[in-house]
């Protein structure tokens, strides 16, 4: 009796190290899973079809789709454009085990207008954020990594 319940407790504190770790990894002193960066609701998320990558979709004028990949803690691009209007983030988190998320402001940097967010989730994972905005410069970043993942985001 006394080797299984000591087998369950190595069980039980391997599984608390390695929960620790995993949030420790994702930096900052805060052990919530995000770097100590304060997060915010997250906006409504909805299905998108099309991929432009940087440059603004042409769906009649009406909406622009942008994909937009995590890896390696840093954005594949930092520079966007989108069409103002209807705009569908595609996020791919391809970094294992590390959370991410896309977080667009209005403005230059996270002092502007909270536009919406996707949820801080753990990767592999693919997340869609749908936003109307309007034509100015915006913000976007990861609140998890704002040092390596942040950018611009230009709306015509």
């Amino acid at each position: 009796m006394r080797h299984t319940s000591f087998k369950g407790a190595l069980v039980a504190m391997l599984v608390a190290a390695a929960v620790g770790l995993s949030a420790a990894a994702c930096g900052g002193g805060s052990d919530d899973g995000n770097g100590g960066e304060p997060t915010k609701a997250p906006a409504a998320t909805s299905a998108a079809t099309s991929a432009s990558g940087t440059e603004p979709a042409s769906n009649g004028g009406a909406a622009s789709t942008i994909d937009l990949v995590a890896k390696n803690t840093l954005w594949d691009k930092t520079e966007l454009e989108a069409k103002a209007g209807k705009v569908t983030f595609n996020v791919d988190n391809q970094d294992a085990g590390l959370v991410h998320n896309l977080h667009i402001y209005k403005g230059k940097d996270a002092d502007g207008t909270d536009l919406g967010a996707t949820e801080l989730e753990a990767g592999p994972v693919k997340q869609k954020l749908e936003l109307e905005l309007e034509a100015g410069e915006h913000f976007f970043t990861c609140d998890a990594h704002p040092a390596t993942m942040s950018g611009k985001l230009e709306v015509e």
